[in-house]
């Protein structure tokens, strides 16, 4: 029971990728069949959807009919197949008073896409180029199609070319950040940080449920609240979640760093002695087990602790703050270590 209830989820995703792979190649066998009649005419494949259809959240897909557009000399035809009931659909539409508009990629519930509005004697239409699985072409295929079916629209330039991310004060600010974050999470913990995270309690961060819920929640309400900021910045949304993406894993990243840096801000960066007992080759326990100190090991220095025998004790210089981190003190730690090794390449026949 065990194996199947973790099973499950896995068994319930794998059939719905096969159910939706199923139902788009059925979609696209009857679009085929279209384009089979369509020698020496001129027309394009799209996606379509009814304006209403963005507006329901339980959708397992971007569109909601595939088809084609042809040019009929004087008017332009929509002929497609619905996805739900397999329906066959036609509209005529004249090119005499046809009203058309670019909506561009407007947000993740319009599938990360580019589309476009056309009025038809049966109601308006939203359409899209149909670049199969990729999603990325979308503004490329449907400028195509405006330019083809459509030269008299007038496309603005944003429409006909991709978004720049250093044009736009607020993606620049975001890709600024996160390049920040990344080189203070690096330079920090590897460069300028005299202290350093014990191994034992860093793997208690990270094997603790919690933190990953917490991590969990706070990375999703980041990302939700940076695809708004964006958004609401006129950043199109697939870059708009590019950039929630980013900025939410180097917070990921950064997270600990920031941590410890607080956490010694508020410690003012004084480090105590604590008392530790040499239990096997480097590995060291806490005499006081009352104040929640960590175990510590330090098997790339497993000479250095060769020289003492187990259950002598040492002093090791740690960090406590209020946030209840423990920091080695490397200023304090490092020098007797030094120069041990130090001593030890200097002897003859050493190297």
């Amino acid at each position: 029971m065990k194996y199947l209830a973790f099973a499950l989820p896995h068994l319930l995703v794998v059939a719905l990728a096969l159910w939706m792979y199923v139902r788009i190649r059925a979609m696209k066998q009857r679009q085929d069949a279209l384009v089979k009649d369509l020698k020496g005419r001129h027309y394009w494949r799209i996606n379509l959807a009814r304006p209403a259809f963005f507006g329901r959240w339980m959708r397992l897909m971007a569109f909601e009919a595939k088809g084609v557009l042809i040019d009929d000399g004087e008017a332009f035809r929509i002929r497609g197949h619905w996805a739900k009931t397999g329906k066959a659909f036609e509209s005529l539409v004249p090119k005499s008073g046809l009203k058309v508009e670019w909506l561009g990629n407007q947000s993740i519930k319009t599938g990360n896409i580019h589309w476009a509005r056309l009025d038809t004697p049966k109601g308006q239409v939203l359409f899209t180029a149909d670049t199969g699985w990729s999603a990325g072409p979308s503004r490329e295929a449907l400028c195509d199609i405006f330019r083809s079916a459509f030269p008299d629209y007038p496309l603005d330039e944003a429409n006909t070319h991709d978004f720049a991310l250093e044009k736009n004060p607020r993606s620049l600010g975001a890709t600024v950040l996160f390049l920040g974050l990344m080189l203070f999470a690096l330079l920090d913990s590897f460069v300028f940080s005299g202290y350093e995270l014990t191994d034992a309690q860093l793997f208690s961060i990270l094997r603790s449920p919690l933190t990953w819920l917490v991590a969990s929640v706070g990375i999703a309400t980041l990302m939700a609240l940076c695809y708004r900021f964006f958004a609401a910045g006129r950043i199109p949304s697939r870059e708009s979640m590019a950039l929630a993406l980013m900025l939410g894993a180097v917070s990921a990243g950064a997270a600990l760093p920031v941590l410890k840096r607080v956490d010694q801000m508020l410690a003012g960066s004084v480090s105590e002695d604590h008392a530790y007992r040499l239990s096997g080759t480097y590995r060291l326990e806490p005499i006081d087990t009352t104040q929640g100190l960590p175990p510590l090991k330090f098997p790339r220095m497993r000479d250095y602790w060769e020289q003492w025998p187990d259950g002598s004790e040492h002093r090791i210089p740690l960090m406590h703050g209020p946030l209840g981190l423990w920091q080695l003190d490397h200023a304090k730690f490092d020098p007797p270590i030094v120069a041990f090794y130090e001593k030890k390449s200097s002897k003859p026949g050493k190297h």
